[in-house]
């Protein structure tokens, strides 16, 4: 079918996603133009199918001025009048005082993230447009300072959030001008967010200066240039992954990458997979930046002198010899974290701890001592190696005494207590220019922990 709005296919924007699939679908609605198109363009689409998914839009009210409860109030009015559901979230949370566009993106997908979850939604849908794909672009080429940064692909059409709730971002080819004109044969108005032009913040900077001078046509050619470059690393990486002999990984989480077939990379490829191992061994959500990943990259293939550094929390070892190199995470800022019955917990960003029992526990690495004591009164003998492991893993206390280590084999564990791996890096944002990339990595680490041997 065609929209009302002219010219605009909402099946050629929204089949390829598969909506149809869910029980029911978010819409992140702000009021702007962007997420008004994206609302009603929607709501179109959805018409077409024989068993569409409820339809929710989400109004997160981030309670930064003082019209955003009325200006989201007005929202829910126009949803009652078109029979489209409707909801207000509220980041009710301290504001920080730096940061604060990035802390309000966090809780906004945090709280759209629930939303799904509770309303059984398969999907969030947001309005992100060309224009925005583009300013985002110059943000990243700015910031990485030259033109071979992973970020520069932008933002991918799809990603996974919480490893559970598909993100789509159809409009990525729609101009905002495109949505406005529509929105204005509708006779639908929008609210214009007076943050969008405050030069204060990256985005509008970038909006008002650079990115209206650019040429938009040449920026997406670029975009279309950095995603093929990312994925021909990632290829390059999940073709690796694919032997057994590449990588290996001990049950506390050290990793073991082969040498000789770390050499064998292209050096885009090696620094992709020495910093994807730094962020997993570390726990971190995102890669070491550009400089930093370069120089693993020349510490691992013997150009620069030291065999040890630290990065994001990881400790890199080269191998020498044909031994493998080592990536561990760093004996520092280990934290302390209370897991009460029910409690869904990570970790320092590596382990995943669920409580279905009745006890509570603090999680934390033991001490040397208190590791030695308890070794010692278990009746285990552990090499030093082994140990050093245990000091930079999670052991449960209860009680304020050191109770269960795991990866011990044979060791007793609390009977509802478990734990598996997880990875930061593509646990809670997983792009979709790397689907591949991190199925090739779960399936060569795994999530289970196994004893060590």
């Amino acid at each position: 079918m065609r929209s009302k709005f002219v010219g605009l296919s909402p099946v050629n924007i929204f089949k390829p996603f598969g909506l149809g699939r869910a029980k029911a679908v978010i819409a992140a609605v702000s009021g702007g133009s962007d997420s008004l198109g994206l609302l009603f363009l929607l709501k179109d689409y959805l018409s077409t199918l024989e068993s569409p998914p409820v339809l929710i839009a989400v109004t997160v009210d981030h309670k930064l001025r003082a019209e955003s409860a009325l200006e989201a109030e007005n929202v829910g009015l126009l949803c009652q009048k078109h029979g489209i559901m409707h909801c207000v979230l509220s980041w009710d949370d301290p504001k920080p005082a730096h940061g604060l566009a990035a802390a309000a993106r966090t809780a906004r997908y945090r709280l759209l993230v629930q939303a799904a979850r509770d309303a059984g939604a398969g999907f969030i849908v947001t309005g992100h447009t060309e224009n925005d794909q583009i300013e985002t672009f110059l943000m990243r080429k700015a910031r990485s300072g030259h033109c071979e940064a992973r970020g520069l692909a932008a933002m991918s059409p799809r990603s996974l959030l919480e490893g559970s709730v598909e993100l789509a971002r159809p409009l990525l080819t729609v101009s905002r001008q495109a949505l406005r004109d529509e929105l204005t044969r509708r006779g639908i108005a929008w609210v214009d967010d007076p943050s969008n032009a405050n030069i204060d913040y990256e985005r509008p900077r970038v909006r008002l200066g650079v990115a209206a001078e650019a040429d938009g046509q040449e920026v997406l050619e670029q975009i279309a240039q950095a995603g093929a470059a990312r994925e021909r690393d990632n290829a390059a990486l999940v073709e690796a992954l694919a032997d057994p002999a590449t990588l290996g990984v001990d049950a506390a989480g050290m990793m073991f990458l082969n040498a000789d077939c770390y050499a064998a990379l292209s050096p885009g490829a090696r620094q992709l997979f020495s910093g994807l191992l730094a962020s997993i061994a570390g726990g971190r959500r995102f890669l070491p930046g550009d400089g930093e990943r370069r120089r693993i990259e020349r510490i691992l293939s013997g150009q620069d002198a030291p065999r040890r550094l630290t990065v994001f929390g990881a400790l890199i070892e080269r191998g020498e010899k044909g031994a493998p190199h080592r990536f561990r995470r760093e004996r520092r800022n280990l934290p302390k974290l209370d897991l009460v019955p029910g409690q869904h917990i990570v970790w320092d960003g590596r382990f995943c701890f669920f409580n279905s029992g009745g006890r509570s526990f603090e999680i934390a690495p033991p001490g040397r001592q208190e590791l030695i004591d308890f070794l010692k009164n278990s009746g285990r003998d552990i090499e030093s190696r082994r140990c050093e492991a245990l000091l930079i893993s999670p052991a449960l206390y209860e009680g304020g005494k050191l109770a269960f280590v795991p990866f011990l084999p044979g060791a007793e564990w609390p009977q509802g207590v478990h734990i598996e791996r997880h990875f930061a890096i593509f646990d809670h944002v997983l792009p979709g220019h790397d689907f591949a990339l991190a199925q090739a990595v779960e399936a060569r680490l795994g999530r289970a922990c196994a004893e060590i041997s």
